[in-house]
């Protein structure tokens, strides 16, 4: 049955931030009871834990499903008695056992984006487009309840979190004004053009508790988890090469991310084709981008057009051996041979907007934002840092130090 969305108007903001809080405050007061079958455990400290072959994620330390380490009594999929997603009560439950209810704001570029929502547990209850009968249209299609006349009307309804598919500088202003109104934020697009509107985004959530969640879809691709555990084993890290790329805003965006978790932070970048190490990779292959991290290891990487993150060849060295991955494969040299590791596919579709709304679900229903172990608007910004040294590496010459 298709939904005929409701549009609605602003209202009150002090009436919606006190049911924001009410909301919290009985998450927070149900994740004190330890008989709640609906409440979702403490994360271990080591986590992420070190994938094993055959995981489609980083393996719990107890066997069960990878992410969330349930505990006695918790059915997988949905609480006990419902026949719904994670965390929600179709039994007329208290408050706390429904899901978390979330606004999307999107430009229409994605229309697969509210299922994908629900998919992960939560409840889109509402939709803002650019234009009221847009916000009509598009959240019938989403079959959501209601559709926002603008953005003032969805930070005063009854939701607790937005995810915001929107291109900078759009989404950089939603996410502040979403965050500042008291909501948690995710961001579906790893990009921003107003870097302080993000730290203000940061800051608000953080003194106010708030979950804040970046899609990245390196942080969704089992390979990458594994080399991330298995790094420490090569010793001091001496290189990372890339032959493949992504290029473009969001596939650079991955790449240093990737590179971030696993050779360290960056102290200085290159973009200038006069200035690198070395100008191939092999003969098809320029180097568009250096770095120099500070495990020490030199990071030379190749972009190309169309290219697809897990579809790259990626090369880590160090001192006692080598990882090279190349899709699901990871293959590691040391002193006791080579070993080969074939790892699950990423999963088809947009991986790192559900891997993030996972997180979303997980730091919301604890009420505890630490639980976050993706990317938040810190990695964001550290990204962002490093794409502006690269500009500035490619219009001016030369090595940027940070």
């Amino acid at each position: 049955m298709t939904t005929v969305p409701e549009l609605v108007g602003p209202r009150d903001p002090i009436v919606a931030a006190a049911w924001r809080e009410r909301r919290r405050a009985a998450r927070r007061l149900a994740n004190l009871s330890p008989d709640r079958p609906d409440r979702l455990p403490d994360l271990p400290d080591h986590w992420p834990p070190t994938s094993a072959p055959g995981s489609a994620r980083p393996a719990s330390p107890v066997g069960q499903e990878p992410r969330i380490q349930r505990e006695p009594g918790h059915q997988p999929g949905g609480n006990p008695g419902s026949d719904g997603p994670p965390g929600r009560d179709r039994s007329g439950g208290d408050q706390v056992a429904r899901p978390i209810t979330i606004a999307l704001v999107t430009d229409g570029s994605e229309r697969a984006t509210a299922a994908l929502l629900r998919d992960a547990g939560l409840d889109v209850v509402g939709l803002l487009a650019p234009e009221p009968l847009e916000s009509l249209a598009w959240a019938a299609d989403a079959e959501a309840p209601r559709a926002y006349a603008d953005l003032a009307a969805l930070l005063s309804d009854d939701v607790e979190a937005v995810c915001v598919e929107l291109a900078p500088p759009a989404s950089d202003l939603v996410a502040q004004r979403a965050a500042e109104a008291g909501l948690h934020v995710l961001l579906a697009r790893a990009v921003t053009a107003d870097p302080a509107a993000l730290r203000a985004v940061a800051d608000v959530a953080e003194d106010a508790d708030l979950a804040h969640v970046v899609a990245f879809d390196d942080r969704a691709w089992p390979a990458a988890w594994h080399v991330e555990a298995s790094a420490p084993a090569l010793g001091r890290l001496t290189q990372m090469t890339v032959v493949g790329a992504p290029s473009g805003p969001l596939g650079r965006a991955e790449v240093l991310d990737l590179a971030v978790r696993w050779c360290g932070d960056v102290l200085a970048v290159c973009a200038d084709p006069e200035g690198m190490p070395a100008r191939r990779l092999t003969a098809t292959a320029p180097v568009t981008l250096a770095l120099l991290t500070t495990s020490g290891a030199t990071v030379l990487v190749h972009e190309r057009m169309g290219g697809v993150l897990t579809e790259a060849t990626f090369t880590l060295c160090g001192e006692r051996g080598r990882i090279v991955v190349e899709g699901q494969q990871v293959r590691q040299a040391d002193q006791d041979g080579v070993r080969t590791v074939w790892t699950p596919a990423p999963a088809a579709g947009r991986s790192g907007l559900a891997e993030a709304a996972h997180e979303l679900v997980r730091a919301v229903g604890m009420d505890d934002p630490a639980v976050v172990r993706g990317a938040t608007v810190h990695d964001l910004l550290a990204v962002t840092r490093l794409r502006d040294a690269a500009r500035r590496s490619r219009d001016g010459g030369g090595w940027v130090e940070l």
